[in-house]
């Protein structure tokens, strides 16, 4: 599909039913979905959109890398497939695009799900909370190759690997890596200095806020090893009530907004697949 000259990649599971839209986080693909787009596709029709810059779509060298470029991309993949109204599902970074699109187009979205994505995240200090993890990540020393970067994310970040994130990688050009990271990079700064006024919101809204711990963090730390206290003590001081303010501040913020909390990383849905679509098809369910 093109937008403006510029082919956007998309996945589709299903063929009738409402329409639900995926929209992975930042430097992810629509594969990122693979696992839930499926189970998820019973009674709906899903999507996944992968945003311009990453995986299969065209990362242009001209053009604007901001938030608002990413809500015209997803408006012209909605009237394309001829989409009137849609559930749109963002994760990180892309739950403020969803949130953007939901402010400026409210007769189009029947429902907004927010993966662990906190548009404020950045003005409630959440870098300053990174700033105080004690346990650096272990360099990647391997060949920029796919089996290479498999498993190290495999080992140290994405725990347990699964089907969609092996689908994700291969996504991606490695060789087109440093360009295409030069240019997405826009979207992160732009992201915070334009954050959604989410009080203002006007459809039924749900945040799965993940529910962090030493092991979804640190999948590679064991109890022996001599960064595992300083990394529970600051998953127990810092980042879990830092985490927990976010949700709150959803809560008060938000017109009617729900909450659900799931154990896991930032990645919630890769972690809990199976979780996720349940708590997706119990708000979709009880929402009309």
């Amino acid at each position: 599909m093109q937008q403006g000259g510029v082919r956007l990649h998309y996945l589709a599971w299903g063929t009738a039913g409402p329409a639900i839209v995926l929209l992975p986080g930042f430097s992810l693909t629509a594969h990122a979905f693979d696992d839930i787009g499926p189970l998820l596709a019973v009674g709906y029709r899903v999507l996944a959109l992968t945003p311009r810059g990453f995986g299969e779509s065209d990362a242009p060298d001209s053009g604007a890398y901001t938030i608002n470029t990413l809500v015209e991309d997803l408006r012209t993949v909605l009237d394309s497939l001829h989409i009137t109204r849609a559930t749109l599902v963002g994760h990180s970074l892309s739950g403020t695009v969803a949130a953007h699109f939901a402010l400026r187009f409210p007769h189009r979205v029947t429902r907004l799900v927010l993966l662990d994505a906190f548009p404020y995240f950045g003005e409630a200090g959440g870098d300053s909370v990174a700033a105080l993890d004690p346990v650096d990540l272990p360099p990647f020393l391997g060949d920029t190759t796919y089996d290479a970067v498999a498993r190290y994310l495999s080992r140290y970040r994405y725990v347990p690997w699964r089907a969609a994130l092996d689908a994700d990688l291969r996504a991606k050009s490695f060789a087109d890596a440093a360009r295409r990271r030069a240019l997405t990079s826009a979207y992160i700064a732009d992201q915070w200095r334009h954050p959604p006024d989410l009080r203002k919101l006007a459809v039924p809204t749900l945040e799965v806020c993940a529910v962090t711990s030493v092991s979804t963090e640190y999948p590679w730390l064991r109890p022996s090893d001599t960064q595992y206290t300083s990394a529970r003590s600051y998953v127990t001081r810092q980042l879990a009530p830092f985490n927990r303010t976010l949700c709150q501040r959803f809560l008060a913020t938000v017109p009617g907004g729900r909450v659900a909390h799931m154990a896991g990383s930032h990645y919630v849905f890769f972690t809990q697949p199976e979780r996720t679509v349940q708590l997706l098809r119990g708000f979709l369910a009880t929402v009309r």
